[in-house]
Order: structure tokens, then sequence, then C-alpha cells
């Protein structure tokens, strides 16, 4: 019963937190290609460009770890507070939807459009 619970526990913060794993993804892979590459390009270089390219490198190594520890910081985040509900702020005139209700509800029958159409032909005979 535990491992159903953990899988559900996972399954949900997943949901809730897509993008960051999709962020976290590709900030990891970003991270690998960009060492392969940097260290490749900084091979074959020499002289002061090579010192250029380290800093470059490694600049942009820091940066890209900064952005996986931000979306790690934010998983975390999100799996902590797992019962809080993102709430969206409507705002509706409720006395014109109060008004559309009532006139609605206090017909003797609800038609569908068909039927309203299929009325309107009927009496125009």
């Amino acid at each position: 019963m535990f491992k159903a619970l953990k899988y559900l526990l996972l399954a949900n913060l997943y949901s809730r937190a897509k993008r960051s794993f999709i962020a976290l993804f590709i900030s990891v892979v970003s991270l690998i290609l960009i060492t392969f590459i940097m260290g490749d390009i900084i091979s074959v270089s020499s002289g002061v460009s090579l010192y250029s390219l380290i800093i470059a490198k490694w600049f942009i190594v820091l940066a890209v770890l900064g952005f996986i520890v931000f979306n790690i910081l934010k998983i975390i985040n999100i799996a902590t507070s797992p019962f809080t509900k993102e709430t969206t702020v409507h705002t509706v005139v409720t006395s014109e939807v109060d008004m559309k209700r009532e006139k609605i509800l206090n017909k003797e029958k609800l038609f569908t459009k068909s039927d309203s159409i299929l009325k309107k032909y009927i009496k125009a005979q």
C-alpha cells in the first residue's frame, strides 16, 4: 500500500510541477552538452583565447547550474505544500449573471437551441 501511495504522490507532484521537471531535464542535458562541446573547443585552442574560453565555459556552466538549483527548489516548494489548491480570480458582474440565470430558471420548460428554433418557426406559420 505504501508503494502505491508513493507512486500516486509522485504522479501528483509530476502533474503539478510538469514545467519544472521539463526545464530541469533540459537544463541537465544542456549542461552535459556544454561541458563536452566546450571541452573539445578548449582542447584545440591555445594561448590567450584558451583562458577566455575557460572563463566563458565556467560562466555558462554556473548559469545553468543556477537554473537547475532554481528548478529543484521550485519542485521542493511544490512538493512540501501538496494540499494547497491554486485559485484564479475571476471578476464577473454577478448581477448580470443572476438576472440571466433567473430568467432561464423561471421558464416552465427549458428549451435546447433546436427546440427554440422549431418553436419560432411553428409560431411563424
